[in-house]
């Protein structure tokens, strides 16, 4: 039962994230409250306190561990999950960190510089990173659960993103998704770093 109530959480977590990033959302709010400061505030309070209140809950679960905890396992889980974290935040290089959380105004203009020329979803591939090592450095099935659950949303929640930024930007980010891939960087492109 614990089980069913952590992934359905996630489900529920999910779809509010969705339904609060879609263009009509926004426009909502727009017209709601002249403008998009608070409609970013409020998703950035929501975003982060569901996903910290998921994973409290997951943490509340009692459960074995798949394997040994050693040292080396641990050490190699923070290596990941810290390689996630830089990646999330040379992302944060490109975008405002203040606008995105809401406390600014960037405005809605195209940009393929730094690690947006390597990746088109940086913050994501950051995301898996943290993901696995979040999982490796706890292995146990609610941290199975939770990881999974992020992992199977991340194609949902790339194709509604890629969807409203064709709708925004048109040919010139379906040209952007041509060059550039989604979460992986290509193997060619990193030899010229």
């Amino acid at each position: 039962m614990e089980y069913a109530v952590l992934v359905l959480g996630w489900v529920l977590y999910f779809f509010i994230h969705s339904l609060l990033a879609s263009a009509w959302c926004k426009a909502a709010v727009r017209r709601m409250f002249g403008g998009d400061r608070y409609y970013r505030i409020v998703y950035s309070v929501l975003s982060i306190a569901g996903l910290f209140a998921l994973l409290f809950q997951g943490n509340q679960i009692e459960a074995a561990y798949f394997w040994d905890r050693s040292a080396i396992v641990r050490y190699l889980s923070l290596v990941v999950t810290t390689f996630g974290v830089m990646v999330i935040q040379s992302s944060f290089r490109q975008y405002s960190l203040k606008a995105f959380l809401g406390f600014g105004d960037e405005g809605e203009a195209f940009k393929q510089s730094g690690i947006l020329n390597w990746v088109r979803h940086p913050i994501y591939s950051g995301l898996i990173l943290v993901t696995i090592g979040y999982f490796f450095f706890i292995p146990n099935l609610p941290s199975l659960v939770s990881a999974l659950s992020i992992l199977v949303y991340l194609p949902i929640g790339i194709a509604l993103e890629e969807r409203k930024l064709l709708a925004i930007f048109g040919d010139r980010y379906r040209q952007y998704c041509e060059e550039v891939p989604s979460i992986i960087p290509k193997l060619s492109k990193l030899r010229t770093l």
